[in-house]
Formats: C-alpha cells, sequence, structure tokens
C-alpha cells in the first residue's frame, strides 16, 4: 500500500503486484496408488452348496437303490396262484408253460393283460381273464370254446354255438361233429340253420351230420340215417317241414344213399342208390 501512494505521488501508475505461483504439492508415489480392497472367502456359501449337493447326491443314489430293490421280483413275489377251467383239454401243464415267465417277474411287474392274451392264444381257449389280489396272489379264470361243429371238413377248424371259428390240434378234435360247409363269413348263418334244421327232424329221430351252402345260396344236408336233402335257396324250413310230415309214409326210402330233392312246391323227388328215380307227391 505504501509502495502505490509513493507512485502515485511521483506521477507514476503503479505497477501490479508480480502474481505468486504455488507449487502443487507433491504426493508421495504410494499415495498416487489406489488403495488395495482385501474380499473374504464365503467360506460359509461354499459350505452350504457342498452339503446341499452331497444331500442330493444321497438322495439320488438312495433312490437308485431303492428302485432297483423293488424291481427285484423277490421282493414282491407271487406265491399264490389260483386257476379256474382247467380241464382234459386245457391242461395244467399247457397253463403252466404260459404262466411261468409272467409269474418270474414278480407280483408288482406283472402286466396281466399281456398274460391274458397269451393265454388267449391257447387251443381251446375263448376267453382268459387274469387278476392280481393283493399282496401275492394271482387269479387265472378260464373259459374253454364248446364246439359245435367242423368247419370246411378241415382237421383242426371248428365252430362254436356263436358261429366263432376258432382251431385246435387235429388230434383233439372230436369225431361226432357235423361238418359245415359254406362261404367263409357264413359260419354263423350255417350254425343258425343247423340248429333250426335238427329242431325240424327231431320228430324222425335224424340229426344233420353234414351242411353246406353253396355260391348260388342253395343248401345240401345228409341225414344221421344216410339220406341227402337237396333245398333250395328259399323256402327252406317251409320243404323240410313238408318232407318231415311225410316221410313216415315212405320208410322204405329212407335208406342210406337215397337223395331227396325237396326243390318242388308240391312234392320231392327221390333218387335211390341204385340209380331209379321215383316221384312221390
Amino acid at each position: 500500500m505504501v509502495s502505490v501512494m509513493r507512485d502515485y505521488r511521483h506521477g507514476q501508475q503503479p505497477q501490479q503486484p508480480a502474481a505468486t505461483i504455488r507449487k502443487p504439492p507433491r504426493h508421495s508415489k504410494a499415495a498416487a496408488a489406489p488403495a488395495k480392497v482385501h474380499t473374504s472367502i464365503p467360506w460359509r456359501l461354499y459350505g452350504r452348496a457342498l452339503i446341499w449337493g452331497i444331500g442330493i447326491s444321497a438322495i439320488a443314489w438312495g433312490g437308485w437303490m431303492g428302485w432297483n430293490w423293488v424291481r427285484e421280483p423277490q421282493t414282491m413275489p407271487i406265491n399264490t396262484l389260483r386257476i379256474t377251467g382247467i380241464s382234459a383239454r386245457i391242461p395244467l401243464s399247457v397253463i403252466n408253460a404260459a404262466l411261468r415267465p409272467y409269474v418270474a417277474q414278480g407280483f408288482l411287474w406283472m402286466d396281466p393283460e399281456q398274460l391274458r392274451r397269451r393265454l388267449d392264444t391257447l387251443p381251446w381257449v375263448a376267453n382268459a381273464e387274469v387278476r392280481r389280489v393283493w399282496p401275492d396272489r394271482l387269479d387265472v379264470t378260464l373259459q374253454p370254446y364248446v364246439p359245435v361243429a367242423r368247419w370246411l371238413g378241415s382237421t383242426g377248424q371248428m365252430v362254436d354255438a356263436q358261429g366263432k371259428l376258432f382251431s385246435v390240434p387235429p388230434s383233439q378234435v372230436p369225431d361226432n361233429l357235423p361238418n359245415l360247409e359254406g362261404p367263409a363269413d357264413s359260419s354263423a348263418q350255417l350254425i343258425q340253420q343247423l340248429t333250426l334244421f335238427n329242431q325240424i327232424l327231431a320228430p324222425l329221430g335224424a340229426t344233420v351230420v353234414d351242411l353246406q351252402e353253396d355260391r348260388r345260396g342253395g343248401w345240401r344236408c345228409v341225414l344221421s340215417n344216410g339220406v341227402r336233402l337237396l333245398l333250395g335257396s328259399e323256402d327252406l324250413l317251409s320243404a323240410m317241414k313238408r318232407w318231415v310230415a311225410v316221410a313216415p309214409q315212405i320208410k322204405e326210402y329212407l335208406v342210406s344213399g337215397a337223395t331227396m330233392d325237396l326243390r318242388y312246391t308240391n312234392g320231392f323227388a327221390v333218387a335211390m342208390p341204385t340209380a331209379a328215380t321215383v316221384s312221390s307227391q
């Protein structure tokens, strides 16, 4: 302040004081580097993860061991078999051979439906039922076929009362069955006609031993007394009834090998085994 006033008194411009340059403070190299942050290892989190991993592995291993234990047939074996429907045609030895591989699977893993289908393939078995009974029993019920006739004269194929075809070994076919012949899908119709014809023939004490239907719808049958009847495709039952009513009056013609043609509306023709033909009203 004094020098400035002096300058004004002498007529001089006051001089600006020189700027003071301050040097920045010196910092040490240690202060320039960022400070290191030390983090702690999460041992507790690692421990929990390890425990969870061991626990899950133990559960998985235990489940796998339990599954293998349950799958063993010895765990829950089938100790009791109850079989219904055994007969001379369906012997126990044949049934046991079919049951053995399924029973060996144990109570839990044996499939009743597969066993049922296997039993249905046995000869003479019309229907099979399989049921598991807790805790160790297997019930098997077999319904056998009841043959009514042989089909197409073949050795082994037969027809039941409902017209269903089935096959058995040729050595097991009964000898006293009538024979049916006709189109492939006509077995049920042939069984129905066989039943009706036998009912009409009952007063004569005769039955049908061979019944045939040709492709044109005509019918032929051979009776138990050896007489052969020829019928058309219409009014079969009426023609048969008319002949049965007259048959007692022509007993001399009812011999084995004789042929009666019933395709007439007002009578029938007779062909004797000697080839002599006689017409009768």
